[in-house]
């Protein structure tokens, strides 16, 4: 629902329940779209405010700095390991942590690391003059 201030949202439900306008009414005197008026009123009876829903965070990282330091540690002794190999590597080392290999893309991504093996580099004669 658009970036609306909450003062107006306050006066959309207003107009809508307490002085009994129409929602296309409540649109048209208060310049915004009967949709957005329909928004707010559902969100209104949903929720009982028109306050912002809290931004919730999603989960933490499932690896913590001692996983991160055997991913460097491996790195620095084999540079050229693939996340394919580094994947079974690392759930042999750490038995009760089952990963998939973006969650190893998502460490080496933490830890500074990025899946290309050398720097992007122009090839002798693949570009005509």
């Amino acid at each position: 629902m658009g970036v609306y201030s909450s003062d107006l949202k306050i006066r959309i439900v207003r107009s809508v329940t307490e002085d009994q306008f129409s929602q296309a009414e409540t649109a048209r005197r208060l310049s915004v779209s009967e949709s957005t008026v329909s928004r707010t009123m559902a969100a209104f009876r949903e929720r009982g405010t028109v306050a912002p829903i809290e931004y919730v965070r999603g989960p933490s990282h499932k690896l913590d700095d001692t996983h991160l330091e055997w991913i460097r540690a491996r790195l620095e002794a084999s540079p050229f390991l693939s996340t394919y190999e580094l994947t079974p590597l690392f759930m042999a080392a750490f038995p009760g942590v089952v990963v998939h290999r973006s969650t190893i893309l998502r460490a080496l991504h933490r830890l500074g690391f990025s899946a290309k093996k050398r720097p992007r580099s122009r090839r002798l004669g693949s570009r005509r003059s």
